[in-house]
């Protein structure tokens, strides 16, 4: 879980970053942010595939036992300040990462407005950051 929680931190920076990108109009560095925080993001799921698979298996090891026996109270405390930080970081990331949603659509409807007002038709203009999608 804490190589999960450095993931969110090392995401929320490429958010920050991509924000100021995408205030500064720079297509190459919103494209090369945007294909990073892709990579880790798949890297992030799968890793979180296999914390929720140690911990099915734990509880079912657990639950198998025919000696119930309290957790060593040191692996706790470990775990629940792990997974306390974990969700601290996801949720910091969650706000940044919508900051940047939002500018990224502002930014998007703001083109599609001015391409519009120049008579450009819209289907013609191919945006940077939309060609993937």
């Amino acid at each position: 879980m804490t190589e999960q929680s450095a993931a969110y931190s090392r995401l929320e920076s490429a958010a920050q970053q991509l924000t100021v990108a995408l205030v500064g109009g720079e297509p190459g560095r919103i494209e090369s942010l945007t294909k990073a925080g892709e990579t880790d993001l798949l890297r992030m799921r799968s890793r979180l595939l296999e914390i929720t698979s140690a911990l099915t298996n734990f509880a079912e090891t657990r639950a198998n036992q025919p000696e119930k026996t309290a957790l060593d109270a040191d692996a706790r405390e470990q775990f629940d300040a792990a997974a306390k930080k974990l969700l601290e970081n996801a949720r910091s990331f969650q706000k940044i990462a919508g900051r940047a949603t939002s500018l990224a659509l502002g930014g998007s409807s703001f083109s599609t407005a001015c391409i519009q007002m120049c008579g450009v038709p819209p289907m013609t203009y191919r945006a940077p950051v939309s060609r993937y999608g």
